[in-house]
């Protein structure tokens, strides 16, 4: 793949990513705004509302993620986009601010979900799924998120105590509810898409017509 078309392809993922958890996100808003819970205060419509576009986003983006992995690897040649200058080591000086932005921007999404997939041993000692960066998508703001499921994900966030030690923490996003669940072993994961799957065989045989 040359550069041109792997810049265009770049370009094109990146804006897939974009209008994804836009769609997400309105998706979100809508289902929060049209289905708030009986009973709930009036002041609370509007954080519940934006806290259902959150979670709608985030469950749009690793799901188109998941689409979009074998076009990142193949985004991700063995030589760098930008040849560096002759006797150069590492990334290709950036020539502008932009291309700088662009490269940060990447380190630090690869970061981020290196640091989920390191810490992820506090939930899943097995070491054997979450602990897998590969599966992790990183965001610039630090966060992370893995794809479990069709209209579930798990969300990393990490934050420094008054003592700077850092803090991690794993919630479950539904599409179904926006409420973040806290997530402390992957037991729990388990038990809620085990769950989910009856709910959903229980849903499909009560609309199967009967043969009786």
């Amino acid at each position: 793949m040359n550069t041109f078309i792997r810049r265009t392809t770049a370009a094109l993922t990146e804006a897939a990513d974009t209008v994804t958890m836009l769609a997400g996100a309105a998706t979100g808003a809508w289902t929060g705004y049209t289905y708030v819970p009986a009973g709930l205060d009036a002041a609370l419509h509007l954080p519940y509302t934006g806290a259902a576009a959150l979670v709608g986003a985030l469950v749009f983006a690793a799901a188109a993620d998941q689409v979009l992995i074998p076009v990142r690897r193949r985004l991700a040649p063995s030589t760098p986009l930008y040849p560096p200058a002759t006797g150069a080591r590492g990334a290709a000086v950036p020539g502008d601010l932009d291309e700088a932005l662009g490269q940060i921007g990447a380190a630090t999404e690869t970061d981020a979900a290196h640091r989920a997939a390191q810490a992820a041993y506090r939930i899943d000692l097995s070491k054997s799924l979450l602990g897998s960066a590969d599966r992790w998508r990183g965001y610039t703001n630090g966060d992370a998120t893995f794809y479990l499921a069709p209209g579930a994900v798990l969300h990393h966030s990490r934050e420094e105590d008054e003592y700077g030690v850092p803090q991690h923490h794993y919630v479950l996003l539904t599409a179904e509810d926006p409420t973040p669940v806290p997530i402390t072993n992957i037991g729990q994961i388990h038990q809620d898409l085990a769950l989910r799957a009856r709910k959903t065989a229980e849903t499909v045989d009560a609309a199967a017509p009967s043969t009786v």
